[in-house]
């Protein structure tokens, strides 16, 4: 809690000072119970990391305030917090889900403390529409500088760029590493109704404490070989010094976006890359593939569709290497795991990129110790619009094929189907809402589950 506290008495004694403050504030309680050892998979993914993976029932009351501030000559100064306290089997849990501040201009700015991913489409994508960007897990304390969104290069050029660095706490293999993220993108302006946007993310695990106390480099020269995907000298581990330092991985986005009249039309592709193999596209075949719709005039039966494909069998092929070339890092990319930083791509407890890679394995110290299945074929469809002016709706259906991980396979394939329906509702004269999500999960990847959630929401302000 003390980080959000912080936070918060920097920036109360700027708000004392200004008139033109728009503050939101509100009080969500939520409980869930399911059928099985644990909750149904789209009553806990996505979700922020808010509710424990191991537990079959919950209930989490949080505070949630929110507040923008205005200056003269574009400055806007942002803050919030988000602070929770889960009950949950034999656990009670104190979490500070976001904590931040941030202030920009026209073309830059800076935020500070534990923040979310903005979430696109409604909640509707299986990962937010890229592979490695999601809203899976809790937020991680980190320092970014960015663009403030797309800024104009030209009439018809667009560029957004964002340069973060944070660090991973909890328990983890690796203790307290670094997490570099950089990206760039540009938008086309074709015309007025048709729009391509094409960009590439990176992160860098570099840094932190192996289990047997020796510290991994984390010096100046150091970094700019983490950042740069330079490889390692003799500091560093012999694959490090043969590969890259750092535990590598991003992806290429493209997304092609179209007005129509009466909606909307997205179409994205998002391609994983962990090492020089992905990055020249030897694993081309893998991709997330995004279609969204949605209407312009919203409050209908039917608002918003997504659908999704998701394949990652590929992963440069199944031979480390390629005859002939004496490189040893042309497959078997393994998305999401490493060898050094054995937790992965994972915060406590849950994957920060797509949820379908799913479950991760725990050591004999029951720590986080990678995923044991990435190699996954699935098909998702999300949507959602109103019953009534007071009364909303929310469905999503995942079916997937699972085939662990390359060095790991599993025996058989595993069959898997994910559901969720929810209902909102939200009183006329008063600033409370009700939900009630009913998800289910048939198939042999997960055991078979049946949960429920209610929740209420007090807007305070």
């Amino acid at each position: 809690m003390k980080t959000g506290l912080l936070i918060l008495s920097l920036v109360l004694p700027i708000i004392s000072f200004t008139q033109n403050t728009q503050i939101s504030s509100s009080i969500e309680t939520t409980g869930m119970a399911g059928t099985g050892s644990t909750l149904p998979f789209w009553l806990i993914h996505n979700q922020l990391g808010r509710y424990s993976p191991r537990s079959s029932w919950q209930e989490l009351t949080e505070g949630i305030v929110e507040g923008t501030t205005a200056f003269s000559g574009n400055l806007k100064l942002t803050y919030g917090a988000d602070l929770s306290l889960r009950f949950g089997g034999n656990e009670t849990d104190a979490q500070i889900i976001q904590a931040y501040a941030g202030l920009s201009g026209k073309i830059f700015s800076v935020k500070l403390g534990t923040f979310a991913n903005e979430e696109f489409m409604s909640g509707l994508s299986s990962g937010n529409g890229d592979l490695l960007r999601s809203v899976n897990y809790r937020p991680y304390p980190m320092i970014r500088l960015s663009t403030t969104g797309f800024i104009p290069v030209r009439h018809w050029l667009q560029l957004k760029a964002e340069y973060d660095e944070g660090i991973l706490n909890g328990q983890r293999v690796v203790d307290n590493p670094h997490l570099h993220h950089k990206s760039l993108a540009f938008k086309f302006l074709l015309n007025k109704t048709f729009r391509i946007s094409a960009g590439m993310s990176h992160y860098v695990f570099w840094g932190g404490t192996l289990p047997s106390g020796e510290k991994l480099p984390d010096n100046l020269k150091s970094y700019f070989k983490y950042v740069l995907g330079k490889s390692g000298d003799a500091r560093f581990g012999e694959t490090e010094q043969d590969n890259a330092a750092g535990n590598q991985l991003g992806t290429y986005q493209l997304t092609f976006e179209k007005d129509f009249e009466k909606f909307d039309l997205q179409f994205m592709i998002s391609h994983p890359f962990e090492d020089r193999s992905g990055m020249e596209l030897d694993n081309f075949r893998d991709n997330l593939y995004t279609i969204h719709f949605r209407k312009k005039q919203q409050g209908t039966l039917f608002d918003e569709w997504v659908l999704e494909y998701l394949y990652t069998k590929n992963q440069s092929g199944s031979v480390n290497g390629l005859p002939g070339t004496g490189s040893s890092m042309r497959g078997r990319d393994q998305y999401f795991n490493n060898g050094i930083y054995k937790t992965g791509f994972s915060y406590h407890g849950y994957s920060m990129g797509t949820p379908l890679f799913y479950p991760l394995f725990r050591n004999e110290e029951g720590i986080d110790a990678g995923f044991s299945n990435n190699r996954v074929v699935a098909f998702h469809t999300g949507a959602r619009g109103y019953l009534s002016k007071q009364l909303n709706w929310k469905a999503m259906l995942t079916w997937s094929r699972n085939y662990g991980t390359y060095d790991y396979p599993y025996s058989t394939v595993r069959k898997q189907l994910y559901s969720l329906l929810e209902l909102s509702w939200s009183a006329k004269n008063l600033p409370l809402s009700f939900s009630s999500r009913l998800a289910a999960d048939p198939g042999a990847h997960v055991p078979d589950e049946i949960g429920l959630a209610l929740g209420l929401q007090w807007k305070l302000r």
